[in-house]
């Protein structure tokens, strides 16, 4: 695996991405949601418009696009360590945009350590060019380190509350949940394919995409905060802390700061075990 140091300012082409009602419920489907949110998971219900989960803004406006740019990357050595979208309007069912993926940072850890990537992407409307979403990523590559880049300084998280949480929002992650979710794009083995999982990544089994936990917690966020009016929803930040597996359990605690923000942290937990933290950090923001 071999880093650029270079590449940091570098940006893809301009991107055309198309998705319909179909493309959008499937992503619903794929974080999630069920019978009882059809405003995302169907089309035709009586006196139900369609709508879109505000986290498909992290398909809409793909910033691992620009992974390319900055070398060849050995796919089960990444991982996600953080990711925020901003939405400047509500998604329609079915759109086109025109997205432009950038590698903003790329940090040094030193040899045997890991290389830490910040990407971002803007994606217009076709037809327009309006801004209408934003995105952020920041993904980890294991061992990558050594080849000569900035050593960077430490991000700072915003500190969850030390006192009970608002609110807290349980689900089962279903077996299948990995499998239904790479069919919004994700293609990558490490989440399908038990022997690259095992033998080429380390993990025990297929691990859960990161924008799926994700995703799962954006609709905690919508039903919770947002009283599930999507286009109050504006921004959401988190950090990836920990791995998660199809068939635990995850809870997403909610602590409203104003009357426009709340913070969040999310929990997985394997039967009776102890829960651990899977994502971190965790900032909503509301129009």
């Amino acid at each position: 695996m071999a880093v650029d140091p270079h590449a940091v300012g570098r940006s893809t082409n301009p991107r055309r991405y198309v998705w319909t009602s179909r493309d959008a419920m499937l992503y619903a489907l794929g974080v999630g949601a069920g019978a009882g949110e059809l405003a995302f998971v169907t089309e035709n219900s009586h006196n139900v418009e369609q709508r879109v989960l505000p986290t498909y803004a992290v398909i809409v406006a793909d910033a691992s696009a620009a992974l390319p740019l900055i070398g060849d990357i050995d796919l089960s050595r990444l991982v996600h360590g953080a990711q925020s979208l901003r939405l400047h309007r509500p998604l329609p069912p079915g759109g086109a945009v025109d997205s432009t993926a950038s590698v903003v940072s790329i940090v040094d850890k030193g040899p045997g350590g890991n290389a830490v990537v910040e990407l971002s992407a803007r994606a217009v409307d076709a037809t327009t060019g309006e801004l209408m979403a934003e995105t952020r990523s920041t993904v980890v590559l294991r061992g990558g380190g050594g080849f000569g880049g900035e050593s960077g300084a430490r991000a700072h998280p915003p500190e969850i509350p030390e006192r009970t949480a608002d609110a807290e929002i349980t689900e089962r992650i279903q077996p299948e949940q990995a499998l239904l979710y790479r069919l919004s794009g994700d293609r990558n083995p490490l989440h399908s394919d038990p022997w690259f999982a095992r033998e080429r990544a380390g993990f025990p089994k297929p691990i859960l995409h990161g924008l799926c936990t994700y995703g799962f917690a954006g609709r905690a966020l919508l039903s919770e905060v947002c009283d599930g009016e999507d286009p109050r929803f504006a921004e959401m930040s988190a950090s990836f802390t920990a791995p998660v597996f199809p068939e635990e359990t995850l809870t997403t605690a909610i602590w409203r700061t104003s009357a426009s923000e709340a913070l969040f942290r999310t929990y997985a937990q394997t039967g009776d075990a102890d829960p651990r933290i899977v994502l971190d950090g965790g900032r909503v923001r509301l129009r």
